[in-house]
């Protein structure tokens, strides 16, 4: 007897103007972990979309354990025992654990819940998922996002849920927090359970897979077991391409120091000062809390501080706001694109130009066909694959709502880039394109000020290289400095 639970056969999905699958065959079987890999726009998001039911295909077969269920709809997926857990988490911070758990389905007792019966198997489940120190009756907003992440495996628990479609889910984990997912996966493996892993990180990959598939441009590129398939085979996969330079950023003449920070102090933050030179990379590292992104939101306004100075091209500047850091041409990438960078259901168009909206004010109306004629340049220049320039930036894959962050700010002609982890979340080849397109921005004489999660990067892309750890200045590297051990070292207080 076959051990397949889930099967997709020829499966094509159509939005106008785009081909987002083109026949694509997948199947997941009992007792095992499938990685589903591909660029932004690849087709793994409408994928997993038709699996749980919230798209349905407009050609191809999905099968359930041998049986043909036409188009699925999300209820007729969760009776199979498919559910999609999505980087952004669907728990009610408001109710309980249990409540979560047991959402919509909550014991009953007469006309009335029966809390008793309600708690005592939410510890049931929690202890499956490794929440059993924490009370049922907890509100879910006072858990970390790793918890709430295992409160939403809970309610696949609950569901004797048989596939498990997991997006991206270690995105917002530290370490440890990733580890102990990953258990629960074995887990749930050994139990027999079918779990579809979304993943840009490729080292995760080979840590949890027993299986890998790779799409790209809606079609897919390649399948085989974990253990006949390296990192090469993946990215020329992924790309349609090898990936000689993973960091495509070549040396430069550096100029004199353009933005520098001095005494920086908020109560977290200690005594920092640094400084950018023109056309410089400078990175900075530091475990999670240690306070890069501080000085970054500091520097644009968006924190407040109790002493330090900003200055740009030796001018003192008085940053209290974000309007007095882009008065000073001081650009800034948020770390999360879609709630601080995007205006997310807004057009491509209009996220495109919003900085420099005026730019197109007439002296009654806005100048509309000079505004789209601007949008339209930049879309190019960045390579942005949009159907039109109305579509909502919703729409758009990480990697090209990534672009339209950085191309909006480029239009300002910015002194000073700050970019709090640019490419948080996307794949090889769009973090490829934004390490270009910072070296762009460097060749143009701006000043580059970058914060990584990611330490390769830094040692792949920065000429300086700052360490934090717990609010404070720890180190400075620079040139053959810049290694793994010294960085590494130094953000741990060593």
């Amino acid at each position: 007897m076959s051990n397949t639970l889930l099967e997709m056969r020829g499966i094509t999905k159509r939005f106008p103007g785009v081909i987002a699958l083109n026949k694509v065959d997948l199947r997941i079987n009992s007792g095992e972990v499938l990685a589903v890999v591909g660029e932004n726009g690849a087709g793994k998001s409408t994928l997993i979309k038709i699996m749980s039911g919230a798209y349905q295909q407009d050609e191809g077969q999905v099968l359930f354990e041998g049986k043909d269920e036409g188009k699925l709809i999300p209820s007729r997926a969760l009776a199979l025992g498919i559910t999609a857990i999505y980087q952004e988490l669907t728990n009610v911070k408001g109710m309980s654990i249990a409540e979560n758990i047991y959402l919509g389905v909550q014991p009953k007792k007469g006309s009335f819940i029966d809390y008793k019966k309600l708690y005592a198997d939410s510890l049931s489940i929690q202890n499956e998922v490794g929440l059993g120190y924490l009370s049922p009756e907890t509100l879910l907003g006072r858990l970390s996002t790793a918890e709430q992440q295992l409160v939403e495996i809970g309610r696949a628990y609950s569901k004797k849920l048989k596939v498990i479609i997991m997006d991206e889910p270690t995105s917002a984990l530290n370490q440890e927090e990733t580890e102990k997912l990953f258990a629960i996966i074995r887990k749930l493996r050994d139990e027999g359970k079918g779990i579809i892993y979304i993943s840009h990180k490729l080292d995760e990959v080979f840590e949890v897979a027993d299986r890998v598939q790779v799409l790209r441009n809606g079609e897919s590129v390649y399948e085989g077991d974990i253990k006949d398939t390296d990192r090469d085979q993946i990215i020329n996969s992924m790309c349609g391409r090898e990936l000689k330079d993973m960091y495509p950023v070549s040396k430069r003449d550096l100029g004199d120091v353009v933005f520098e920070v001095k005494n920086l102090s908020n109560g977290f933050l200690d005594d920092i000062s640094i400084n950018v030179r023109k056309s410089e990379i400078v990175g900075l590292y530091g475990l999670m809390g240690s306070g890069c992104s501080d000085i970054l939101e500091c520097a644009f306004g968006k924190r407040p501080y109790k002493t330090g100075q900003f200055f740009v091209d030796g001018q003192e500047v008085k940053i209290h706001q974000p309007k007095d850091a882009i008065g000073a041409r001081i650009a800034y990438i948020p770390a999360e694109r879609k709630r601080e960078g995007l205006i997310i259901n807004h057009s491509v168009l209009r996220n495109l130009t919003i900085v420099t909206l005026k730019d197109f004010v007439g002296k009654l109306f806005l100048n509309l066909k000079r505004e789209r004629a601007t949008a339209a340049k930049w879309a190019e220049n960045y390579r942005i694959k949009t159907p039109t320039l109305d579509t909502p930036a919703s729409s758009l894959s990480g990697g090209n709502q990534q672009k339209i962050v950085i191309s909006k700010w480029v239009a300002m002609k910015p002194k000073v880039f700050m970019l709090n982890d640019p490419t948080k979340g996307i794949d090889v080849g769009a973090k490829v394109e934004i390490y270009k397109d910072i070296e762009r921005l460097c060749k143009a004489g701006c000043s580059v000020l970058y914060v990584a999660a990611e330490l390769p990067e830094l040692l792949g892309i920065a000429d300086r290289v700052y360490v934090m750890h717990e609010g404070k200045l720890c180190g400075e590297f620079v040139g053959d400095e810049i290694t793994q051990k010294n960085i590494v070292k130094s953000a741990i207080g060593e």
